[in-house]
């Protein structure tokens, strides 16, 4: 019996995906490759949510009481772009006449 898939390996684990000559086993117990990904995953996860957080604190008009989307962040920061173009244009309408 192979004693990477057999059940002397850890048999109080149940394997329940084969990849390779490794099994994937249930438990909180994880190798640190996976450990470091998911690590990676959750920083990840945090650096783009401080981004819209600091986008949302840029953006006028925020009560406190609600807090915006992503996709609401999103399209917000755009009108709020686009308005101030227009006052850019407005501006250089004015100035070149």
């Amino acid at each position: 019996m192979d004693p990477l898939r057999g059940p002397g390996l850890l048999p109080y684990l149940a394997p329940f995906h084969h990849h390779g000559h490794f099994s994937v086993y249930e438990c909180p117990f994880e190798p640190a490759f996976i450990q470091k990904r998911n690590e990676r995953e959750r920083q990840r996860v945090r650096c783009v949510n401080q981004g819209y957080a600091k986008l949302r604190d840029h953006l006028p008009g925020q009560s406190a009481d609600k807090r915006l989307s992503k996709v609401e962040t999103l399209r917000a920061a755009i009108r709020y772009i686009k308005y101030l173009q227009g006052l850019v244009e407005v501006e250089e309408s004015l100035t070149e006449n």
